[in-house]
């Protein structure tokens, strides 16, 4: 499928990520914006009695299979050639490491996302972020490599980008299969962060295990090795509760160590709850306090009201609401955002994030988190 450019577009924000990865993300949304309809359509609410975790589904398998199967517009069918073009892309890059005896995908769970988030921060002004997410699941090797774009961007606190969330990973992973709790994969990739090149390998382990009966508790630590700028460990714990069908209570706490930054650790915590609203539209409410590194502000020397220091606190509370439009694959989002920042002294401050996302192969189940 070729993806030469519809029409060229001029953000009237710079990007301050490189010329070349900004022209293709920006052709790639465009390209997902153009071609998404609008009839609403409905989801599959979450199973009551499961992994409460499950009942507020991010809307993303919600369209019935009917509507996939009679799907001969050329919306649709654009969409289609889409997905074939990332099953051919698996094709090419599992050709190197497997044989043709494996050239069917069954049970195939590789996905591509598309996000543009669009983020106002009171005294901050705006910053625009094209994002692309990847995993390719390799069917050889008893299906445990996968191609992973981005896989380590974690960071759903409605924080404005800042340089190192900018950063662009590329790896390989090696999954181990330890059961259906636990979980363990090794990467080998690189970091592209503005025009330089970075190395890296990381260790990434997890495990989900019921608390109380009544609440699941999950684990999850992620080791990275940087060639040239060292270690970082981010370990996050959860523990998820639901209420009836509609609701589920979250904490998340979250504990990260840069090895290049002038402060340690990194601190955050989040309690979330969610609401399913109907079959299309789903509602996050959200308090947080996050204790960050300097490196990490989106605050210059000349924003600072205060003296400055290698480490900053922020408190905000924030609205998530999503909604599937047009398409199964095509989701809006809007955050509006208070918070308090120590940067500028404590001053209640105004926020919003607008986001726009496509999802291309695999659709599964996406939560809010992911």
């Amino acid at each position: 499928m070729n993806l030469s450019p519809i029409v060229d577009i001029n953000l009237p924000v710079p990007l301050r990520v490189p010329e070349v990865y900004d022209l293709a993300m920006n052709r790639l949304l465009l390209l997902a914006l153009f071609i998404t309809p609008f009839p609403l359509v409905a989801e599959t609410p979450g199973t009551p009695g499961t992994d409460p975790a499950e009942n507020v589904t991010w809307l993303a398998s919600a369209a019935p299979q009917e509507a996939a199967k009679s799907g001969s517009s050329r919306i649709d069918r654009i969409h289609s050639r889409s997905e074939d073009m990332v099953q051919g892309l698996i094709g090419r890059v599992d050709s190197f490491f497997v044989t043709d005896d494996y050239a069917t995908f069954a049970d195939n769970e590789s996905r591509v996302r598309l996000r543009l988030d669009a983020d106002h921060y009171q005294n901050a002004g705006w910053d625009v972020s094209p994002r692309i997410k990847m995993q390719l699941v390799m069917p050889g090797l008893q299906n445990r490599l996968r191609f992973v774009v981005n896989d380590g961007d974690t960071e759903e606190s409605g924080q404005p980008a800042n340089d190192d969330s900018k950063d662009n990973d590329i790896a390989l992973r090696w999954v181990t299969n330890m059961g259906d709790n636990i979980a363990l994969s090794y990467d080998l990739g690189i970091r592209i962060k503005g025009g330089g090149v970075d190395e890296f390998a990381r260790v990434n382990a997890g495990i989900t295990y019921p608390v109380a009966g009544e609440w699941q508790g999950q684990t999850t630590n992620r080791l990275y090795y940087y060639a040239n700028a060292g270690w970082r460990n981010d370990l996050a714990q959860r523990f998820d509760r639901s209420y009836g069908d509609d609701f589920v209570l979250r904490s998340r706490s979250r504990i990260q160590y840069f090895q290049n930054h002038s402060y340690n650790p990194t601190l955050e915590q989040k309690f979330s709850l969610f609401q399913t609203l109907d079959s299309r539209s789903v509602l996050a409410y959200e308090a947080l306090w996050r204790r960050q590194s300097e490196e990490e502000s989106v605050y210059g020397d000349s924003d600072l009201l205060i003296d400055p220091q290698d480490r900053y606190d922020q408190f905000a509370i924030q609205l998530r609401y999503r909604r599937s439009i047009g398409r199964p694959w095509f989701f809006v989002e809007f955050w509006p955002i208070v918070y308090w920042p120590e940067e500028r002294d404590w001053q209640t401050s105004l926020a919003a994030r607008i986001r726009v996302e496509v999802n291309l192969g695999s659709m599964g189940k996406l939560k809010l988190d992911d």
